[in-house]
Parts: structure tokens; sequence; C-alpha cells
């Protein structure tokens, strides 16, 4: 390609402007935003800052050693003066892998407020709950608590932070793009364009929920007010927007209140499973995540922080203890819960409990409707009889014997395993298919006094509320159809010599 001698000088020119220009580093934050889902190792940094520019071209240097920060996904806005300031292109430094350019022309001299955006692993938050149940087992309270771990390589000072509980699918993880050679050489950057702004606009909506809850504590006087959390759903997402602001410090986890509920019904539920050996109760306390009522069964007109049934709770640990009449504290039991929705209900084990009892009999055992096919096969100079048997039915009545010691009334739940598909007679009448001819365990507990349910296919789940000392006796039928059973080796051996 030729240059004429006029353009070549115009080339000169400029190259020479642009390399006279000083290379400025970026100015500090005067906001920060953070975005931290708990679903993927991602967090979304909106950064506020104000450049000081001059006419002409204006080099601006961002560098983020020794952090996780994506470089591929790093984008610059700038938020006023737009038709007098623009970004002329995004270089990469060659040979390193943490800073980059931007290359900036202004038609004014001043401070021109601006947005760097990006995404960072390493910043990750988790909840947990700790419950305090009263003497009678009836209420207890519960206080909720959110910690935010930053391990990014990077302090944020001043920080707004949403907390986001939702599915996120990621292609890339940002760890392993932090960590990969960024480009080297000009890049052409222009408004974002670096493959992530799909994302960047599935966030932007989830951040968008709660500005107007973080407008409305900038209040001068809010540090000494109590931090509060602000719960609100968005579709598929919930956010926990922290009020105020934070220093999330590097390697320094924060933790905060998210909810501080007084007396929250708790109930004490006594199991029995086949799936751990069916051989004794165990205590359960169980809560709901649902609003608190008033003695008239109206919700009650609480804040979000001292009620529950506002937003599901994330993913956590549940740690429970109780209060014995002389106010002393016993850890009885903890549980690491997933997700739990608005309405959802949360259990912990307490262990074993040896003041129910139970001894279960077989009552009867029949085995009827055979079906059997006899027939002869030689072997060498022998006839061996052999048997078939194609189809039968095998009935069992079992006898369940239980017996309460508490010295209050109790909610009792026993739960069977059967060895096939349960087709279950209970409180909600025969079912259609009772009287089929299909292989699967035919369970009969209608005449049991109690609500009855089918667990999942192989499981039936009875309840029974027991008064102290109450003993309660419980018979129930379970025939199993069985069909195309294999053959059968005559185990005598019979044989019959050739005639």
């Amino acid at each position: 390609m030729k240059y004429t001698p006029t353009a070549f000088l115009l080339l000169m020119l400029a190259t020479t402007a642009l390399a006279s220009v000083d290379l400025v580093t970026i100015p500090r934050r005067e906001s920060t935003q953070l975005t931290i889902y708990n679903s993927e190792d991602i967090t979304m940094v909106r950064e506020n800052r104000l450049l000081t520019v001059k006419q002409g071209i204006n080099r601006i240097q961002f560098s983020w050693a020794n952090t996780l920060i994506d470089p591929t996904s790093i984008d610059f806005r700038i938020l006023d003066h737009v038709d007098k300031v623009d970004l002329l292109d995004t270089t990469f430094p060659s040979g390193r892998n943490d800073a980059l350019q931007w290359n900036i022309r202004s038609g004014i001299a001043g401070k021109v407020p601006v947005e760097i955006r990006y995404f960072t692993s390493g910043i990750t938050w988790k909840a947990d709950y700790v419950g305090m149940a009263n003497g009678d087992e009836t209420e207890m309270g519960l206080k909720g608590y959110v910690r935010v771990y930053n391990n990014s390589g990077e302090l944020y000072d001043n920080a707004q932070v949403r907390l986001v509980v939702g599915k996120i699918n990621l292609v890339e993880k940002i760890a392993d793009l932090a960590r990969r050679p960024a480009p080297t050489g000009e890049v052409q950057w222009k408004g974002g364009k670096n493959g992530k702004l799909a994302l960047y606009a599935e966030m932007d909506r989830i951040v968008s929920v709660s500005e107007e809850v973080l407008d409305d504590d900038e209040s001068d006087d809010f540090a000494e007010t109590k931090k509060q959390v602000k719960k609100q759903g968005l579709s598929e997402y919930f956010i926990f927007t922290i009020a105020g602001r934070e220093d999330i410090k590097h390697q320094e986890p924060k933790r905060l209140v998210s909810m501080d509920v007084a007396e929250v019904p708790l109930a004490a539920i006594y199991k029995l499973t086949d799936r751990d050996g069916g051989q004794r109760f165990t205590k359960y306390y169980r809560f709901k995540n649902k609003k608190l009522l008033d003695k008239r069964g109206k919700e009650q007109a609480l804040p979000d922080m001292e009620n529950l049934g506002v937003s599901p709770l994330p993913d956590g640990m549940v740690r429970l203890f109780s209060e014995y009449a002389n106010q002393d504290l016993a850890y009885v039991g903890g549980t690491s819960t997933k997700y739990v929705p608005i309405g959802d209900r949360v259990e912990v084990s307490v262990g074993a409990d040896t003041d129910i009892t139970m001894i279960r009999r077989v009552k009867d055992q029949r085995i009827s409707n055979v079906i059997a096919r006899q027939y002869k096969r030689r072997i060498n100079d022998e006839f061996v009889m052999y048997y078939d048997m194609i189809d039968y039915d095998e009935t069992f009545v079992y006898e369940e014997e239980l017996v309460s010691g508490k010295p209050v009334n109790v909610e009792i739940e026993v739960e069977r395993r059967f060895g096939a598909n349960v087709i279950l007679w209970g409180s909600e009448g025969k079912p259609k298919d009772w009287s089929s001819d299909e292989a699967g365990a035919y369970v009969d507990l209608h005449e049991v006094e109690s609500r009855i349910e089918k667990v999942d296919q192989n499981h039936v789940k009875y309840f029974l509320d027991m008064r102290p000392g109450q003993k309660w006796v419980v018979t129930y039928t379970v025939t199993y159809k069985r069909r195309k059973m294999g053959p059968e080796l005559n185990t005598a051996k019979h044989r019959e010599p050739l005639r």
C-alpha cells in the first residue's frame, strides 16, 4: 500500500501526538456495587469513578494484579458528556495479563463520570441459622445470618452488596478465565462488545430490582441504625439487599444478621422409618417458612427482618438449642438445608428417642392364586422333573403395637417400605386398580383411623396423634402379586429313568 506525502505526514503527526500523551492510572472508586451469586462462583462488580481528562487523547491504565478478575469481561462506559468524550479502543500491553489501556478522545477538559464493570470470582456467601427452643418445645426464637467471603484478592470498600439466590448457567468458569493470558495488542471493544453482553443484561435485570432500596438507605444517619437486609423476588431469582454500605475486605468474612424472629411455632415430631432399619423412633423439631400468625389466625404486621415466609431460605446450616427450666442451654441438633421455598418446612433431627416404642408382628402369611408349569427334561439317560412358578400371590398380615411414654401429646409418623410398586388402599378410598392382576405390592391400610399417604413408589407412611401413656394397635395387610417368575429346579432332584 502506497501513501501520498500528505497522508504520510498526517499519519506521522497522529502517531507522534498519541505517543506524547501521558499514561494515567485510573482514579479511585467513588462507589462500588457487588452482585454475588451463591449457585456459581461469580460476582458482577460495578465501579463508578470520576475520570479527569484533558482535551485531546487521554490514555488510561487499569490494572488488577493478584486478583481473580476475568479480563475478557472488563467493560468501560462513559456516563456523561457522551457527545464530547469517546472511547477509541482498548489495548492490552504485550506480555501482561494484569492490565489494559483505554484510549479516550475528549473535546473537553475536566471530570467525567465513568463506569467500569467486570466479573470476578472468589467472592461467595452462605447462610446459617440458629434456633432457641423453649422448655415445652412449642416455640423458638430464630436468627439467620449471611456471611460474605472475599478471596478475590481485591478490597471493595464502601460497597453496596446484593446476594442473589438462583441458578445461572456459565459456559466457562470465571476463575478459569481469570487465570488465562489476556489478549495482546489492540482489541476493538466499543460499547462492551466482549461476548459477555447477554450475561451483563441478565445481571442488570436483577440489579435494577433493588436500586430503589439502596437509594433509600443513603442517609447520613444510617450507620447508627441496625443493619437491615431487604428481600425481593424476581421470577426465578430472589435478592437479598444489604442496606447501606460495607467494606468487603480480602480474606475477612463479613457476617450480617438476615433475620431475627421471635415466637416461631415449633413442633416435635417422632418418626420411625425402614430407611434406617425401622427399629426405633427419632425425634425431630419442625418449623415452617411461613408468615407468623396472631392468636386470631391473622398474619402479623412485622418487619421483614422479624418474620418468616417473606423470602425463601437460602442453603445453609440450621443449629437448634433447647432451654431448660434453669435457663441452661443445650445443643440438640443440626442439619444442612437446601433452598427452602416460602411455605415449605425445615426439620432438624434431635436424635433417637426411647420413650415411644413399637413391636411389629407378622400375624399371618399365605400363598394363593398359584400358576405353575410342570415338565420333564432329559439329562443323559434320565428325565429330571422341573417346575416353573409362573404367578402367585403372597399375603402378609402385620400388627404394629405402639406405646407412648411421653407426658404430653405427640405426633407420630411411621414409614414402611414394600419391595414392589405400591398400590395403596388408604384413607382416600379404594383405588381403581386394586383388583388389577398386575405385579405390585397391594397395601391395605383403609381400616386404620389415621392419615395415610404414599411417599414414593415403594414407601407408605401413616400418622398418629398419641396421648400420654396411650397404646395404639395398627393392623394392615400387604399382598405381593408376583408375576413372570423364573424356573425353579425340583430341589428333591426327582429323576426317572428312560423307558
